[in-house]
C-alpha cells in the first residue's frame, strides 16, 4: 500500500507540474502577443510628411567660437524602408539677410537643395535603403545636420 500511496502521490506532483507549465506558456503567448500589438510587423510602406525648419540656437557665440549658431529644427527623422518621405524645408532666415541653407544628403540618397531666406522647398523620395544617412545644410557646418535613420522593416 505504501508503494501506491507515493506512486499516487508522484502522478499528482507530476499533473501540478504540468498544469504550472500550462499556465506559464497561456501566460507568455499573451506577453508576446501583447508586444506584438505593440509593434507591428512588417508595415506597408507609408508616405511619412515632415516639417524641417532652419533655427539659431541663442546659446553659441559665432564670434567667440567660429561656427555658426544655425541648426535644423528636427536631428532626427526616422522612417522605415519603403516609405515615400516628404519633407518641408523652411527657410525662416529673414529676406533682407539674403541667408541660403540647403538640404543636402550625400550617400545614397544624393540630393542638394538650395532654399533662399523666408522661402521654402519640398523634397521628396523612397526610402530605399536601410542605415543612417547625414543631412547637412553646406554653408553651416558642423552645426546644421541630422540624420536620416532608415529602418529595415
Amino acid at each position: 500500500m505504501a508503494g501506491n500511496a507515493i506512486a499516487y502521490a508522484a502522478i499528482g506532483i507530476a499533473a501540478a507540474a504540468i498544469a504550472v507549465a500550462l499556465a506559464a506558456s497561456a501566460s507568455i503567448m499573451q506577453v508576446q502577443d501583447q508586444i506584438s500589438g505593440l509593434v507591428p510587423a512588417a508595415a506597408e510602406p507609408q508616405t511619412r510628411e515632415f516639417y524641417l525648419f532652419s533655427e539659431v540656437d541663442e546659446s553659441i557665440n559665432e564670434d567667440e567660437l567660429g561656427i555658426p549658431p544655425d541648426k535644423f529644427s528636427l536631428e532626427e527623422i526616422t522612417v522605415n524602408r519603403g516609405d515615400r518621405v516628404v519633407i518641408h524645408f523652411y527657410n525662416l532666415e529673414p529676406e533682407e539677410t539674403e541667408e541660403k541653407h540647403s538640404f543636402t544628403m550625400a550617400d545614397h540618397y544624393q540630393t542638394h537643395n538650395d532654399v533662399d531666406a523666408s522661402d521654402n522647398k519640398t523634397i521628396e523620395f523612397v526610402a530605399d535603403q536601410s542605415g543612417v544617412f547625414q543631412y547637412q545644410c553646406i554653408y553651416h557646418q558642423p552645426t546644421m545636420s541630422g540624420n536620416l535613420v532608415v529602418l529595415s522593416p
